[in-house]
C-alpha cells in the first residue's frame, strides 16, 4: 500500500508549527484530524505505576471523544495508542510510513494504518535517523 498526501492546511495544528512542513503523508482514516486531540509521550521503559496510569489515561480521552496522538515508539507511546484503540489513535512515525518501526510494534502500528491513522514527514522508503525522531517530535 501507498502512501498519501496531505496537505498542511488539512492539519489544522500544523499553522502552530514555526515551520510549516511541505508535505505530510498518511495511512488509514483522515477524518481523526477533525476531532479534538492530545498528545501522550513518554519513556520507552515505563514504571508498572506508569504503564498502568497511561493507558487508563488514553482510554479515558478516548472516551470523552479525544484522538490520541503518540510517536508508536516502545513504552509509553504504544501504551497510549493501545489505551485509546487503534480506531481513535494518531501515530507519528519519523519514518516513511511502509516501514512498521520499531518492528516490535509493527503489529500495532497495522493496526493504527487500518483503523487509526499514521503521520510522516517522510516518503515512503526513507528509514529513521536521530535527526528524523526530532522533526517527528515537532509533529507531535
Amino acid at each position: 500500500m501507498k502512501s498519501n498526501e496531505l496537505t498542511p492546511k488539512e492539519i489544522v495544528e500544523v499553522s502552530f508549527m514555526k515551520k510549516e512542513p511541505k508535505r505530510v503523508f498518511y495511512r488509514g482514516n483522515k477524518e481523526i484530524l477533525k476531532r479534538r486531540k492530545v498528545s501522550i509521550v513518554g519513556t520507552r521503559r515505563p514504571t508498572n505505576y506508569t504503564k498502568e496510569f497511561t493507558f487508563k489515561l488514553a482510554k479515558e480521552l478516548s472516551k470523552r471523544g479525544f484522538a490520541v496522538v503518540s510517536g508508536s515508539a516502545m513504552g509509553v507511546d504504544a501504551i497510549a495508542h493501545r489505551g485509546a484503540g487503534a480506531d481513535n489513535t494518531i501515530a507519528v512515525m519519523g519514518n516513511g510510513l511502509d516501514i512498521k518501526y520499531p518492528a516490535v510494534n509493527r503489529e500495532l502500528i497495522g493496526e493504527i494504518e487500518d483503523r487509526g491513522l499514521t503521520l510522516s514527514l517522510f516518503e515512503d522508503g526513507f528509514r529513521a535517523r536521530n535527526w528524523s525522531i526530532v522533526l517527528e517530535m515537532s509533529l507531535l
